[in-house]
């Protein structure tokens, strides 16, 4: 039987090697998660409240918040007591100079909504 660190010979690295480059990749990661975190979005939506006006129609307000004057695409969908989705409806909200927006949006459901949910406000392309 042949010792095979004898016969090809062995490369051995420092102790602190593996520890070392676990660092890096920690330090890079938390660097990364940080980057991402303080971004600043172009684009908030937020629901403002909704009002269900009869069985086929929910009407949805939302307060866009978009610190420079950009078109918008919002998604709005409402869902039945049993959480399925009874209407949905995607507007684009033109450029405003002022910079927060309250929107209503009416959405055509096809039986009795109970409740309006934002689902985007993305930048218009």
């Amino acid at each position: 039987m042949t010792d095979l660190s004898s016969r090809y010979g062995s490369r051995q690295r420092p102790r602190w090697f593996w520890p070392a480059i676990a660092a890096i990749g920690i330090t890079l990661g938390i660097a990364f998660a940080a980057w991402v975190g303080f971004q600043k979005d172009p684009v908030t939506g937020r629901l403002w409240g909704y009002d269900v006006v009869s069985d086929t129609q929910v009407t949805v307000k939302l307060d866009v918040i978009r610190p420079d004057p950009i078109a918008v695409t919002c998604t709005v969908y409402s869902q039945a007591a049993d959480h399925s989705i009874v209407g949905e409806k995607t507007v684009d909200i033109p450029p405003s100079n002022r910079e927060k927006v309250r929107v209503p949006i009416e959405i055509e459901t096809e039986r009795r909504g109970v409740n309006g949910v934002l689902r985007t406000c993305v930048p218009a392309d």
